[in-house]
């Protein structure tokens, strides 16, 4: 067999042969250290992309729970803003009373005017301004131009606003005592709504004490009471309610004749279309009141209720 001379290198003019293993194992070393090197970035790398994926991953997930959540809660909230139920104008404080009265030791005078607004409301209010004083006028749904303007008048004019009835027809007010709500409630409301005024005053049409109504009085006190409202009956009472036209005279002679030494009096009048002689009669029980030192008042949250029966 023929042999093959080993590769030579000359250095510095000398001869030197070379050693085939250590060349070969010194390039496998180095390999390996290449391939070594390689693996170890690669892995490294690959850790690094699934880190970074794994944090990519765990953003996105955040985003998407957050997304998430915001979405429910709008839900939520266009959910609870749709279920809301609609605030009513007339859900205003009832007042608080004390019931202990106002200007105690002063002789007070409440007149009180049901039934209207009408024709005589406007007469009746030009009589109040002449002489300087403020009177209750508890009324009724009464709908048209002069009787709206009326209603607007009593409260610029700084008298009181109260609540009659709708429609004081007894078969309607008192057929239940839901019947009685549904009226109290409806017209607090269209007083509102023509004055912009919620009133907690009442008086039942016949007052308190009547003795035509098919629900339980006792059950409408109670109504009252738990809404806030404050009724007033009477304890002077000037006749004119009768279907019959009562004189001028009479009238006046009634209200005065019940006028005394007490502190406080509430004076049942009326200023529905028919009434005019009761318009004819005030003048002069104003004079008489202001010339014996009554306050005549309107009455307010501080006015002692008088009260024919309670609950």
């Amino acid at each position: 067999m023929k042999r093959v001379k080993r590769p030579e290198l000359r250095l510095h003019g000398q001869k030197v042969r070379l050693k085939k293993k250590p060349v070969i194992l010194a390039v496998s070393v180095l390999v390996l250290i290449v391939l070594l090197v390689s693996v170890s970035v690669h892995a490294a790398s690959k850790k690094h992309t699934q880190k970074v994926s794994a944090g990519v991953a765990e953003e996105t997930a955040a985003e998407e729970k957050l997304s998430e959540e915001e979405t429910t809660t709008a839900e939520e909230e266009t959910t609870q803003e749709a279920t809301l139920p609609e605030v009513q104008t007339t859900t205003a404080a009832a007042p608080q009373t004390d019931g202990e009265g106002e200007y105690p030791g002063c002789k007070k005078v409440y007149l009180t005017f049901d039934d209207g607004p009408s024709p005589n409301t406007t007469k009746i209010l030009d009589i109040l301004d002449q002489y300087g004083v403020k009177a209750t006028f508890f009324t009724i749904c009464s709908p048209g131009e002069e009787n709206e303007e009326s209603l607007k008048r009593i409260v610029s004019s700084g008298n009181t606003l109260a609540i009659h009835s709708v429609s004081h027809e007894y078969s309607q007010v008192y057929a239940s005592i839901d019947s009685f709500k549904e009226d109290v409630l409806g017209m607090q409301q269209w007083l509102y709504e023509q004055t912009g005024v919620t009133t907690w005053f009442y008086r039942f049409p016949g007052g308190s004490s009547n003795k035509v109504a098919n629900c339980d009085i006792s059950d409408c006190i109670n109504f009252l009471n738990e809404q806030g409202f404050v009724y007033f009956d009477w304890n002077v009472s000037s006749g004119d309610a009768s279907a019959k036209c009562v004189d001028k005279d009479t009238i006046v002679q009634n209200v005065l004749s019940e006028i005394g030494s007490r502190e406080e009096y509430v004076v049942l009048m009326h200023d529905a279309g028919a009434k005019t002689t009761t318009v004819e009669a005030l003048p002069e029980i104003i004079e008489y009141l202001q010339a014996n030192d009554y306050m005549i008042l309107p009455i307010t949250a501080n006015t002692k209720p008088v009260q024919h029966r309670h609950s």
